[in-house]
């Protein structure tokens, strides 16, 4: 019974444009080669495509650079940042004054006075009271000295703030030089010298073609007969044909705005096969 009803399943989406039963544990479905990945390059705000360091077709490696952006509020806003921090930087240090040296001075001969004062003392060559007079005399000219160096004039959460602010710009004007996030080759690119582009903009796309996924969409009945791990055929469109045998990888279920899918993993080391290059799946459904 078992057999019957997957003949019967088989033979009912032999008529669909897409599958048409070969024998009975036999399923011919018909795809393409897509991308496994792919990463797109926007522009994150307004801005002005200043260099363009790639061209189409081009391969590239993660990190290379691909497009340089200016935008002048950016620039001017790290110019601001970096301003108030050097501000902020300063205000934490003592103004200089030219005070302070007199200050510092007089000090230095009250404290002698009072260390000489405290060996008298000892010898009972002065009274206490002298002694006492020289003690506060020389406290008086360390509050005088402290006075001029006073505390910073701004605290460390303000300086912690301009130099939150500074990051920000910095990482606001580091968006505006885009690199590749991947290895693989410019597909797309959309960007010259000079021309305004807008917020998410796309501005080029990096497909990566070692690796390429034969995929074919199908009725989604199929895949209670079709699963991962399945032996497939996969006959590539290219001249000559190529044919690859392999398992399928995995299965994407039905969703409401697409088909149900079955995908077989390609390799393609040498950069051979294309993308979009139509393909023909053959699977065993058991």
């Amino acid at each position: 019974m078992r057999f019957i009803a997957a003949a019967a399943l088989l033979c009912a989406c032999a008529n669909s444009p897409e599958t048409r039963e070969l024998a009975p544990r036999t399923v011919e479905i018909r795809g393409e080669l897509v991308a496994s990945r792919s990463a797109t390059l926007i522009a994150p705000f307004d801005a002005t495509v200043k260099h363009v360091s790639v061209r189409e077709g081009a391969p590239v490696h993660a990190g290379d650079l691909l497009v340089e952006l200016s935008n002048a509020e950016v620039e001017h806003n790290v110019a601001v940042a970096r301003a108030q921090v050097q501000w902020a930087q300063a205000q934490q240090k003592p103004a200089a004054n030219p005070g302070v040296a007199h200050a510092s001075a007089i000090a230095e001969r009250k404290k002698a006075k009072r260390d000489r004062y405290r060996a008298l003392y000892a010898t009972h060559d002065i009274t206490l009271q002298e002694l006492e007079d020289a003690e506060n005399d020389y406290s008086a000219a360390l509050r005088d000295l402290g006075n001029m160096t006073a505390a910073p004039r701004t605290s460390n959460v303000e300086l912690e703030r301009a130099r939150a602010d500074e990051t920000l710009a910095g990482e606001r004007q580091q968006s505006l030089v885009l690199h590749a996030p991947i290895d693989g080759v410019v597909t797309r690119l959309d960007a010259t010298d000079g021309r305004s582009v807008a917020p998410r903009e796309v501005l080029a796309e990096i497909t990566a073609l070692g690796n390429l996924e034969a995929r074919a969409e199908v009725d989604p009945d199929l895949l209670r007969v079709i699963r991962p791990g399945l032996s497939a055929e996969v006959r590539i469109m290219t001249v000559p044909p190529k044919v690859i045998l392999d398992k399928v990888a995995y299965v994407v279920p039905y969703r409401a705005d697409h088909r149900a899918s079955v995908v077989v993993n390609i390799a393609n080391s040498d950069a051979s096969l294309q993308p979009g290059t139509p393909v023909m799946l053959t699977i065993r459904t058991q």
